[in-house]
Order: structure tokens, then C-alpha cells, then sequence
């Protein structure tokens, strides 16, 4: 399995240019059929953005969250979870979108989620730019700790594969997996604190909310932004989600390996 793996991210480096092309091609694709093209990319996360800010500072008054105004508290999180599903979705249906290149068995079928996080990273690296706006806009500078939202993006990346290898390849052999897919999404919007305070709840709650390995990564990066936190002042979480995230990783790479040779009869 170790060997498998290697070979993989070799065969990804080997294959970077062909990769990152396709990426592109996917990103292009998604928008080529309306009228303002990739500008809808960015208008339907700016849009949520600005609902989700007018629902809860305008009308529900939301206070600062640690000195912190609400809109600079949870844009991070959101970012962070948008980039989430975007590619969790797309990735998870990547069989599908690139059938014909399943069928050639001389092409790396295992790599087409690698295409889809690429193509869904586009948006977030705009997001990221986006985030250090509104905050010079707030008066806020960048800060050391804005470096974490590498280390937070990585562990995205790993959490990710793991996740939509197993999806992806499940999804083969029943389409119902995409319906669930989305079941997830929506149900783990509000079960994130994206817009909601963690430490505002019991403590029997904030545990169970911490099972979610997307909590670590949305915390994470709202620290990076609005916080003077170490990821590494979490032991016990950063543990948790690295056993979660490297076992999902393995198992999602073990069943696509396994039901890889019958990707091409099902489609």
C-alpha cells in the first residue's frame, strides 16, 4: 500500500503538466455555457457571502465574536467549507465527467480527483486574495499567523482525496452516492461553526461537533485570519484529524484500487 502510494505522487509529478491542463479545461468547462462565464465562479460565493452577513449582522444583530466583527470572524470558515464542497462534489462525479478517458488504460484514472481539487483551488486562491482585502479594509494587516492557511489547505488536500477516491469510486456503481454527497454538504454547512460560535455551546456538544474532521479546518482557518492560535496549540485535535484524515486517505485509495478494473464495464 505504502509502495502503491508512493508511486502515485510519483506519477502525479510525472504527469503534472497533463494534470494541471486538465484542470484548467475543467474549470473553463463548468462555466462555458453561460452568459458571464467564470465570472459566475466568484458570483455565487460573493453572494452567499453577502446574504449570509446580511441575515446575521443586519438582521439577526450578531455581536463581535472576541473582539472580532462577525463578517471578518466568519469568512474565513465559509471560504475554507466553500472550497470543501466544491471540489467534494465535483471530484466525487469526476468518473463520470471523464468516462472516455476512464477507458484508456494507459491514463492514471486515480488522478482525476487530483483534477477536480486543482480546478476548485482556482476559486479559493481568489478567495484567499479576497479575504486579505476585506480585512485591510478593517484595518487588519497581514500577520504571521496568516501563514497557517498553507498547512490548513494542505490538510483540505488530504482530507479530500481520501475522501472522493472512496466517493468516486463508489458512485461507479451507484449514482445514489452523488444524492448523498449533497445530503452532506447541506447538513454539514450547519453542523460547521461557519456561522455559529463553538465555545457558545456545552461542552457536550463542542466534543461531539469536534468528530467533524471539517471542524479543525474551518477553526483553523478562521485562526489564521482573526486569531494568535498555532495549529500546534491543538494537540489533541490536530492527533485526531490527522489519524482520521491519513485513515480515510487509505481506505478511500484501497477500495478505488480495488474497484478500478470495473470502472470501464459500469460506465
Amino acid at each position: 500500500m505504502i509502495t502503491g502510494f508512493i508511486g502515485f505522487i510519483k506519477g502525479l509529478f510525472e504527469e503534472r503538466k497533463v494534470i494541471f491542463d486538465l484542470a484548467k479545461n475543467d474549470f473553463k468547462a463548468k462555466y462555458t455555457n453561460s452568459l458571464l462565464g467564470i465570472a459566475w465562479a466568484f458570483m455565487l460565493p460573493l453572494t452567499v457571502i453577502l446574504v449570509l452577513w446580511f441575515v446575521f449582522q443586519v438582521g439577526f444583530r450578531s455581536m463581535p465574536v472576541d473582539d472580532v466583527p462577525f463578517i471578518l470572524w466568519y469568512i474565513p470558515a465559509f471560504l475554507s467549507w466553500n472550497f470543501f464542497s466544491d471540489a467534494f462534489g465535483s471530484a466525487s462525479g469526476c468518473i463520470f465527467d471523464y468516462y472516455y478517458l476512464v477507458k484508456n488504460m494507459k491514463f492514471r484514472v486515480s488522478s482525476l480527483p487530483v483534477v477536480k481539487i486543482i480546478s476548485s483551488s482556482f476559486v479559493h486562491f481568489f478567495f484567499i486574495i479576497f479575504i486579505f482585502v476585506i480585512y485591510a479594509i478593517y484595518g487588519r494587516w497581514p500577520s504571521i499567523y496568516n501563514f497557517q492557511i498553507i498547512y490548513y489547505y494542505f490538510c483540505t488536500i488530504i482530507l479530500l482525496l481520501g475522501v472522493t477516491w472512496l466517493m468516486s469510486a463508489l458512485a461507479v456503481f451507484s449514482k445514489d452516492i452523488l444524492n448523498i454527497i449533497s445530503l452532506i454538504v447541506q447538513v454539514g454547512f450547519w453542523a460547521t461553526p461557519i456561522v455559529w460560535d463553538p465555545g457558545s455551546m456545552p461542552p457536550i456538544v463542542q466534543a461531539v461537533v469536534k468528530i467533524n474532521p471539517m471542524y479543525y479546518i474551518c477553526v483553523g482557518y478562521r485562526e489564521s485570519f482573526c486569531g494568535e492560535t498555532w495549529f500546534w496549540n491543538h494537540p489533541v485535535q490536530t492527533v485526531y484529524f490527522w489519524v482520521f484524515a491519513l485513515s480515510q486517505l487509505v481506505l478511500g485509495a484501497y477500495v478505488f484500487h480495488k474497484l478500478r478494473p470495473q470502472f470501464a464495464d459500469m460506465l
